[in-house]
């Protein structure tokens, strides 16, 4: 009896044994709801910042009803440090200039949701673009538009546009932007009626349709961006739209400004600018964000003379800087203001390939790299938040031996100016129509002349004189006889 009592106790031990694990299988066995129930989104949207600023971001979670949850404990990343960083706070610094893609991760009830906005960082610039960053949804169109503020006041350049994916944004010739597929890329835009042909570059995130299904999913603010002076004003006016493309009705939209120090906005979207700067007046409902990019422009303006150039490796280049007041319609000159004058360091030799005095005299180092560029800054000594850059690229020049000459060779004449433009579109050469003058003002007939380039990557000059444009940029192209006699020509090569 016992012996079977104990087999009865050890089955029925084993049976409880089994009945527990079984109930511990089943525990494990129960799926974790992992249904998407929120849209992550950046509340900073599209933006650009220039080398020394910072930017903090901040993530709301909405759901299907358009309630919006704090993002709490998201994770921050860049797509590329070198350009950029950020912090777990959302804080980002920038380590260069270029286009990044920022994102946020965050886990809400075992679910992740993640978000991601184009960040651009540049030197700010005479030339613009707006929206100067986008992220917009498929199967829509954006209108760039450029300005440039110039000694006759706010003028639009002739720019050309190029997409570095058309598969996933294309744009016309005009600047019409059409996002054609969900991804990522710029567009390049380059003011080719500007000196040196400056460029900017405008980052482009493509979005698709939300998986989970919220009442709005895109605020369309109109105009997306404005340039304003501080004695004008603009009204904004937005529309929000349904999954399904159609505009949602009767929704009232909260108006705030990113940076209300540089420009308000009213209850009704009546934007004031107060300084100089760029701000982005955001439309929200419903959790979702819609913005503009408003231009404060500065009523001086700093012009430095040459915009672009290149210098070869050992050589020196003038630079001047002028201030102006400026309007919508006009400029006066400015007197009386002293500039300082610098050229960014960043603490290795191969990068610092040139120095600049006080009076704006640049020289290139003569290790300096062809084909590297830097930049000049002149700015207000009484006010370090009013200048202006001028861009300087490390040419490769021609060995310039002006050899024996002629000592008859008094002066030398261009009879095609002092600056000569090349369109590479034409692809035609320029002669240039050369004289040598005696002490009397007679022509020399063996004037022994010599001609260089100090940028050949620009445009080269023959030993009669034919200048061959090469690439877009500026070039000095040198007259000599000797020691006797030189005189220089600027070209200007564009698109």
């Amino acid at each position: 009896m016992k012996t079977n009592f104990r087999i009865f106790a050890l089955v029925l031990l084993s049976f409880s044994l089994v009945l527990i694990n079984s109930c511990k299988k089943d525990k494990k066995e129960e799926t974790t709801d992992t249904t998407k129930k929120y849209v992550l989104v950046i509340e900073n949207g599209a933006q650009t910042m220039s080398p020394d600023g910072h930017i903090t971001y901040s993530a709301i979670l909405v759901d299907i009803n358009g309630s919006v949850t704090p993002a709490t404990g998201v994770s921050w990343t860049s797509s590329s440090t070198s350009i950029a960083t950020i912090t777990s706070a959302g804080v980002v610094t920038a380590a260069g200039t270029g286009e990044v893609k920022i994102t946020g991760s965050v886990l809400k009830d075992n679910v992740t949701y993640t978000a991601s906005v184009p960040l651009g960082i540049s030197i700010p610039s005479a030339f613009a673009v707006s929206p100067s960053a986008i992220i917009w949804n498929k199967g829509d169109n954006l209108q760039l538009e450029s300005v440039y503020m110039s000694t006759t006041g706010i003028t639009t350049p002739t720019c050309t546009y190029q997409s570095s994916n058309t598969a996933i944004a294309t744009v016309t010739s005009s600047g019409l932007v059409t996002f054609v597929e969900v991804g990522e890329c710029t567009i390049t835009v380059t003011a080719t009626s500007i000196q040196g042909s400056p460029v900017v570059v405008v980052p482009v995130l493509v979005v698709g349709i939300p998986e989970v299904a919220i009442p709005i999913i895109r605020i369309e603010v109109n105009p997306p961006s404005k340039d304003l002076f501080k004695n004008e004003t603009q009204q904004l006016a937005a529309k929000a739209y349904k999954a399904d493309g159609s505009e949602s009705t009767g929704i009232s939209f909260t108006w705030n400004s990113t940076d209300p120090a540089i420009a308000s906005v009213s209850a009704s979207g009546l934007v004031t600018p107060l300084k100089t700067g760029t701000t982005y007046i955001q439309a929200k409902a419903d959790g979702i964000i819609g913005q503009s990019e408003i231009t404060v422009n500065s009523d001086t303006l700093v012009v430095v003379t040459p915009f672009y150039t290149s210098i070869p490796a050992g050589g020196t280049k003038q630079f001047t800087a002028q201030a102006y007041h400026i309007t919508r319609t006009s400029s006066t000159p400015y007197t009386g203001i002293t500039f300082d004058w610098l050229i960014p360091t960043y603490g290795f030799s191969m990068f610092d390939i040139a120095t600049v005095n006080a009076t704006g005299l640049v020289t290139m180092k003569a290790e300096a790299i062809a084909g590297m560029s830097t930049f000049v800054m002149a700015s207000d000594h009484n006010n370090q938040w009013v200048g202006s850059v001028g861009s300087i690229m490390v040419a490769i020049a021609d060995a310039c031996d002006c050899g024996a000459g002629n000592s008859s060779v008094n002066s030398i004449q261009v009879s095609n100016g002092s600056t000569i433009n090349i369109s590479l579109m034409t692809g035609i050469p320029v002669q240039l129509n050369v004289t040598a003058l005696d002490f009397v003002g007679g022509t020399v007939s063996n004037p022994g002349l010599v001609f260089c380039s100090d940028n050949i990557t620009t445009a080269s000059v023959d030993a009669s004189g034919l200048i061959i444009a090469a690439g877009p940029g500026d070039a000095v192209i040198k007259i000599c006889s000797g020691t006797f006699a030189e005189t220089t020509v600027n070209v200007h090569v564009t698109l």
